[in-house]
């Protein structure tokens, strides 16, 4: 299963040499604190916590029940379940890196029941490959999320924290050196504290500094999780599975 790497680039870093240069807007930086694109990043980092829990844990506990009572067989139509709620799933996460992330994707193949009724539509679910990548993909996103929206939001907090931190800074309660003197402000280490204008200005370059990195940082790993979907949830997936039963048919 291959991915084409342009997926996951802007149109304009993928021009060569013949192609004629489209105007790009000065208004709309493509990176940074100043591009949409990077605040619809942190809102998908932000947004995409929750149905990642969500998903994973329904997701392991119907396949868990399942297979705990696939010996009875009564389990077999819960893995079914489980399974179908994987590809639901799927559909969510593929509307929101629409909606987000900007990645159009198609949808997997539909589900081809192995015969008619319900027992051959519930076979068809089981052997589905695209309800099993599903199932992969949430097992790794359950990691993935959290991790993604740590740091998206420590990174944003930090850096706007510090900014602003002059402003905020005279509500803070006054706190004793050892030499019995008084300080408003943040202690970063014994005696040493944050609460001259030399020292807020520093703090408030690094503030900065913390800035223009968050949206890179955030863009980095939304980029891990673009080339999850492309690769586990779209219908690309369910052709590179076709072409490869067929080389092995054909061998």
């Amino acid at each position: 299963m291959t991915t084409d790497i342009t997926t996951f680039l802007d149109p304009a870093d993928t021009m060569t040499p013949g192609d004629t240069p489209r105007p790009r807007s000065s208004r709309a930086p493509r990176h940074g604190l100043l591009s949409p694109r990077s605040w619809a990043e942190l809102l998908y980092t932000l947004v995409d916590l929750a149905p990642a829990i969500a998903f994973f844990v329904l997701i392991v506990t119907l396949l868990s029940v399942g297979l705990g009572l696939a010996i009875i067989y009564v389990g077999v139509p819960i893995i079914a379940l489980g399974l179908l709620v994987a590809r639901f799933g799927g559909q969510v996460q593929r509307a929101m890196a629409l909606a987000f992330l900007d990645l159009p994707t198609s949808p997997p193949a539909a589900i081809r029941p192995r015969k008619p009724g319900p027992i051959g539509a519930m076979v068809g679910v089981l052997a589905d490959g695209a309800c099993w990548r599903a199932v992969c993909y949430f097992v790794i996103k359950i990691a993935l999320a959290p991790v993604t929206f740590g740091l998206a939001l420590g990174f944003y907090s930090a850096g706007l924290g510090a900014v602003t931190y002059p402003m905020w800074r005279p509500y803070l309660p006054e706190q004793a050196a050892s030499d019995g003197s008084l300080h408003r402000g943040a202690q970063w280490w014994p005696d040493f504290f944050v609460d001259t204008w030399p020292r807020m200005i520093f703090l408030a370059v690094l503030g900065l500094g913390v800035l223009w990195l968050a949206p890179r940082v955030v863009r980095f790993l939304t980029t891990i999780d673009r080339i999850l979907i492309v690769s586990l949830l779209t219908g690309d997936a369910d052709g590179a599975d076709r072409a490869d039963g067929a080389d092995g048919a054909d061998g």
